[in-house]
């Protein structure tokens, strides 16, 4: 969809890609085009992927969504995949935002206490197994709520600025079951509608969840990786696979979308 030419070294400087009226732009020109403008604001976005697909994959595809929203002073709050890692998921980002807009504006929520004491990592503590007295489960699952109310209060910032809200549903699904996974999911896709932000589902082969995220999501694509690169077609709306690639023009972390060849 671009004309080719010589591609960067570095990174390119982000610019904020302007949203339309009522959505959020995906920050992929090319994408925004498939999709009318962009993500309706207050709707979930699920990528269905197959174990072709890898971090590097979601990187190219997704970064430039992340950008989008911090480049216009909105935060990401994050439950990441199973493989990734907070710092790690940093490290990556940063290479496009300073690490000072990444502390202040992106907050990872963890389960398993991977990476504690870092700033923008939210620490909640669960013990689905073990048994326990309902008063204890009870202040547990207070403070795990306390926990998420400040994360969200720093990703929305003092205007309380809508925020992109990433789910990993392997990780709902593995440690709380699937019944559970989508009864709480099912309080958050509502509270994504009323505040108006975007959420980006992410749902790997295999999950006990997949009917019941599918239902409540408002678009989505599947996603899978071959030997020209990431694929993506859309399933709701609609449309043919595309290969994502580096924009060569732009440089990354731009990315074009090019029709899959045939």
């Amino acid at each position: 969809m671009r004309a080719p030419g010589k591609p960067r070294n570095r990174p390119a400087a982000w610019k904020a890609v302007a949203d339309p009226d009522g959505l959020f732009s995906t920050g992929t020109p090319d994408f925004d085009r498939l999709l009318g403008g962009g993500f309706r604001r207050g709707s979930l976005a699920l990528f269905g992927m197959d174990e072709t697909v890898g971090l590097e994959d979601l990187d190219l595809l997704l970064h430039p969504t992340y950008l989008n929203f911090l480049y216009q002073s909105r935060g990401v709050l994050a439950v990441l995949p199973s493989r990734d890692s907070p710092h790690a998921f940093r490290g990556r980002l940063t290479r496009f935002a300073t690490r000072r807009r990444f502390d202040s504006r992106v907050r990872v929520i963890d389960y398993i206490g991977e990476d504690e004491g870092l700033s923008y990592v939210v620490n909640i503590r669960t013990s689905q197994d073990e048994p326990r007295p309902r008063a204890s489960k009870q202040k547990e699952r207070e403070v795990a709520i306390r926990q998420v109310v400040e994360a969200e209060q720093a990703v929305q910032g003092g205007r309380k600025n809508p925020f992109l809200e990433l789910h990993a549903f392997e990780v709902f699904d593995t440690l709380m079951g699937t019944e559970k996974a989508l009864k709480m999911f099912y309080y958050g896709i509502k509270r994504i509608r009323n505040i108006g932000n975007l959420g980006v589902g992410l749902l790997g082969p295999g999950l006990g969840c997949s009917a019941g995220v599918r239902r409540m999501s408002d678009t989505e694509f599947a996603l899978h990786h071959e030997d020209v690169g990431l694929i993506v077609r859309g399933v709701r709306p609609a449309f043919p696979g595309y290969v994502v690639t580096e924009d060569p023009v732009a440089g990354p972390p731009h990315v074009a979308f090019v029709p899959r060849p045939s």
